[in-house]
């Protein structure tokens, strides 16, 4: 715990003297580690500080300036990209994108990159104030309102792949993970099912589409205090069926205003139909395959789960990547030497009969060999269940 909240004061001494004690306690896997996770905590708790929005700003200003809490937010934004692009650099594209983590990183930092691009647009180009009623719904600051709060969800489920150091959760972790696949499966049947039903109904119910001024309260869709026009068009459609699998859509909806009761009967058939296979069928089945896999990897968890904490324990002996975020945009002493270097090897190659000398990963060295026996291990399941 106060390595974690000392990891400022032991990164600054790294920066200031690589070699010195202190420089040489914070590359010590353990050490390195703590500091991370106390910098991606503190990062989630500056999160937290901008979506309670402590520091209050006019809310119809069209373009505001950054907060305080935002400009603190920036370098640890930074700091993640330049940390993705040196793991890409040193492991190569193929083993960055073999990892999932690695794709929610870039997934998340794409949209920070895309909030604050958003963010200067709305400030370079709009003035002022504007009741934020009257805004249009493409207006930048909203889309990066948007964007900036998905990529805090992301930020905070990332949080999970710590559970690995965790002999309680690790295991929790990799059941979670290999059920994904479940999951992923149960989708793909799903929307194939949503879209065969919303082609249908939409077909059916668009010569039936009124105006919004003919409704209550001149409000149009399934979200209004009396919902209407739900099967008007296809993403109407979509959004309709999608939420009357947690009952929030009314029967009323397949009535019509003209007197064609065999539509309405058909409508009502098919609504009904759709029910009962996504939620008779297919979420029982769900449920039935998650439950299949959870039985066949809870038995094995605690074997994987050792293997994934290995991964993560050799991830941080390698050499680099030892300043948490955001002091790893800092250029240290060490950066400056490894530049020399480059420039020396590039510029001025040594002659040497095999050319330039390979710096080999032990951390992909490791964890090919993690995969390796976590493989193994899968065919060794496989053929026991078959005897």
């Amino acid at each position: 715990m106060t390595i974690g909240f000392l990891f400022p004061m032991l990164s600054i001494a790294y920066l200031i003297s690589p070699r010195s004690n202190l420089g040489l306690f914070i590359k010590k896997p353990f050490i390195k580690f703590i500091c991370h996770t106390a910098s991606y905590l503190t990062f989630l708790f500056m999160l937290l500080l901008a979506s309670q929005h402590i520091v209050r700003t006019d809310l119809h200003v069209q373009g505001p300036p950054p907060t305080v809490v935002e400009w603190m937010i920036l370098p640890w934004v930074l700091g993640f990209i330049w940390g993705e692009i040196k793991e890409m650099w040193d492991g190569g594209f193929t083993e960055y994108i073999h990892d999932w983590w690695n794709l929610m990183d870039f997934a998340m930092n794409s949209l920070y990159l895309a909030t604050i691009s958003l963010k200067i647009v709305a400030y370079v180009k709009y003035n002022g104030s504007r009741p934020r009623e009257e805004w249009e719904m493409w207006h930048p600051t909203l889309i990066a309102e948007a964007l900036f709060a998905i990529s805090n969800i992301l930020s905070s489920l990332r949080l999970i792949s710590l559970f690995t150091a965790n002999s309680h959760l690790g295991p929790l972790q990799i059941s979670l993970g290999r059920m994904l696949l479940d999951i992923l499966k149960f989708l793909f049947i799903y929307c194939l099912v949503l879209l065969a039903f919303a082609n249908g109904l939409n077909q059916l119910y668009f010569y039936y589409e009124t105006r919004a001024i003919d409704e209550p309260n001149n409000c149009k869709g399934i979200r209004c205090e009396k919902q209407n026009n739900a099967f008007s068009t296809l993403f109407e459609t979509l959004q309709s069926l999608f939420w009357s699998v947690f009952g929030l859509l009314n029967l009323y909806v397949t009535n019509v205003k003209a007197r064609h009761e065999f539509t309405e009967f058909v409508g009502a058939t098919m609504f009904g139909t759709y029910n009962v296979i996504s939620l008779v069928v297919l979420l029982n089945m769900l449920i039935a395959m998650m439950n299949n896999s959870y039985q066949l990897i809870a038995d094995h968890a605690d074997i994987e789960w050792k293997f994934a904490r290995t991964k993560l324990w050799m991830s941080y002996f390698d050499e680099g990547g030892t300043l948490p975020p955001p002091f790893n945009i800092i250029p240290s002493p060490k950066s400056f030497l490894y530049l020399g270097n480059w420039f020396n090897n590039t510029f001025c190659p040594k002659r040497d009969p095999d050319g330039r000398r390979r710096r080999h990963n032990l951390r992909s060295f490791t964890e090919r060999h993690a995969d390796s026996l976590i493989q193994n291990q899968h065919y060794q399941v496989k053929l026991l269940h078959r005897d």
